[in-house]
C-alpha cells in the first residue's frame, strides 16, 4: 500500500504540492531512513518544500528523527528520518473454517497481534457479533496508546453485500442471515466494513504484484471451502448481489446426491472440500485439520497426493479450474490453499489443467500456487482505512501555498 501512496492525490481536483507531500511519504516509507536532502535528491523536489512536507508530517506523528549524521563535521548536520510505523493502525478480522481471526495492522502492513476466536457451527448473528467484540477486546491492549486506530475490516464467505454492510447468508453458518455490521459499528464506536475475503486476499496480490495491474487475474482458494475471485485489468469484480465465482457451489451432475452445507445436493465442494473429506483423510495427517496454514505445512512434507480422497477431490477441483478458466480466460490464475502446498497436488492439477488447455491458449496463461493461506486479506481488507486518512495527512497545508 505505501509503495502506491504517491498516487493517493491522482487526480487534477489535487494540488501539485499535495502530490509532492505524498511522494516524500512514500520516500520515507520504501527507503527510510534518510535526509531530506537524500529524498530531494531521489525525487526532484525541491528542498524548500520537502522541508515543509517532513515538518508537517513530523508534527502529525506521521514520521520521527532516528539518528543525526554529520555531527563532528562543520555546518549543521543532516536528520535522518523514517515513519512512525505504529502512527496508524487498523484491526482486520476474516474467517478460516469454522474460527475468527483478527489481527492488528500497522501502516507497513506488519501483525502486531493476532487473536484467534472459535465459532460453533450454530452461531447465529448475535453470536457471531459478540465473537466479533471478544476479539476486538482481545488485540485492544496490544494497540500503542499514540495510534488512531482508523477502522475495523471483517473479510467474510457467502454473500457479501458490502455496499450495504449486510452479510446476507454463509453455507457454512446457516443461521446467519442478513447481519448489519452497523451494529458491530456502533458498538466498538468505530468505522466498520465487510467484503468477501476472496476479494480482499486478490486486492493484496494484485496491489504487492504490479505486473497483475494490467491483466486478468483469477484466484482461487482451495481449503476448508472452495471458492474464487477475479480482477480484470487490477479491478476487483462483484456483483450486486454480494456474490461472484462461486464455483465451491456449482454442481457436478445433475444425479450427484450429496448434501453440501448450503443445503443443496451435488455441489463441488461435497468431492473437494476440506470440510467434506476431513474424515476420509484424518488418519493420513497428524495435526490440525481446521488451521489452513498448519495443514499447509503439514502437506508440504507428506506423500498423501495418491490417498483416494485427495485423489479424488483433485480430480474434480482440477476440472472446475478449467471450466472457470473457459468462462473467465484469465491470463494469471493465483491458487491458495493447502492442498497445493503439497508438491505432488499442484503438479497433477497444473498437468491436467494444461494437457486440457486448447493450443492456443497453452502459452497464454500463468499458473502458480502460493503458500501460506490467507494472509494477504489482513492487508487488503484494510487498504482503504490507511488511504481515507493518508489523504487527510498527506494534503499540505494551505499556510505554505
Amino acid at each position: 500500500m505505501l509503495s502506491t501512496v504517491e498516487h493517493i492525490h491522482s487526480g487534477d481536483r489535487y494540488r501539485l504540492k499535495d502530490r509532492e507531500k505524498a511522494r516524500v511519504f512514500q520516500e520515507l516509507a520504501m527507503n527510510a531512513p534518510c535526509s531530506r536532502k537524500t529524498i530531494a535528491e531521489r525525487t526532484g523536489i525541491r528542498p524548500t518544500t520537502v522541508s515543509r512536507a517532513v515538518g508537517e508530517l513530523v508534527a502529525d506523528g506521521l514520521v520521527r528523527t532516528v539518528a543525526r549524521v554529520g555531527d563532528d563535521r562543520p555546518g549543521r548536520p543532516e536528520l535522518l528520518l523514517e515513519v512512525e510505523q505504529n502512527r496508524l493502525i487498523a484491526v482486520s478480522m476474516y474467517v478460516q473454517a469454522r474460527e475468527l481471526r483478527t489481527a492488528v495492522i500497522n501502516l507497513l502492513e506488519q501483525p502486531l497481534y493476532e487473536h484467534v476466536e472459535q465459532l460453533s457451527p450454530d452461531a447465529d448473528n448475535r453470536a457471531f457479533l459478540n465473537a466479533c467484540v471478544r476479539s476486538f477486546r482481545a488485540v485492544r491492549s496490544a494497540i500503542p496508546l499514540e495510534s488512531e486506530i482508523t477502522g475495523v475490516s471483517v473479510s467474510l464467505i457467502g454473500t457479501v453485500a458490502t455496499r450495504r454492510n449486510r452479510w446476507i447468508s454463509a453455507a457454512r453458518w446457516r443461521r446467519i442471515r442478513d447481519l448489519d455490521f452497523s451494529l458491530l459499528s456502533r458498538r466498538l464506536a468505530l468505522p466498520v466494513t465487510i467484503n468477501r475475503i476472496q476479494d480482499a486476499e486478490l486486492g493484496y496480490i494484485v496491489q504487492k504484484t504490479p505486473g497483475y495491474r494490467d491483466r486478468n487475474v483469477l484466484f482461487l482458494h482451495w481449503g476448508f471451502g472452495i471458492g474464487a475471485a477475479f480482477a480484470q485489468a487490477g479491478q476487483v469484480m462483484g456483483s450486486t448481489i454480494g456474490r461472484f465465482c462461486e464455483i465451491g457451489h456449482t454442481r457436478l451432475t445433475a444425479e450427484h446426491d450429496k448434501e453440501c452445507q448450503c443445503g443443496a445436493r451435488g455441489c463441488l465442494e461435497t468431492e473437494a472440500a476440506l470440510w467434506a473429506i476431513r474424515g476420509e483423510i484424518a488418519d493420513a495427517i497428524q495435526g490440525s485439520l481446521t488451521d489452513e496454514r498448519e495443514l499447509g505445512r503439514t502437506m508440504r512434507a507428506l506423500d498423501i497426493a495418491g490417498h483416494p480422497a485427495i485423489e479424488r477431490a483433485t480430480r474434480y477441483f482440477a476440472l472446475a479450474l478449467f471450466n472457470l478458466h473457459q468462462i473467465l480466460y484469465p491470463d494469471s490464475i493465483v491458487i491458495v490453499g493447502p492442498f497445493t502446498e503439497n508438491e505432488e497436488v499442484f503438479r497433477r492439477v497444473n498437468s491436467y489443467f494444461f494437457q486440457e488447455l486448447p493450443s492456443y491458449a497453452r502459452d497464454q496463461v500463468e499458473l502458480r500456487a502460493i503458500p501460506g493461506g490467507y494472509q494477504g486479506c489482513m492487508s487488503g481488507s484494510v487498504y482503504r482505512f490507511f488511504n481515507d486518512r493518508l489523504r487527510e495527512l498527506l494534503r499540505l497545508n494551505s499556510r505554505h501555498n
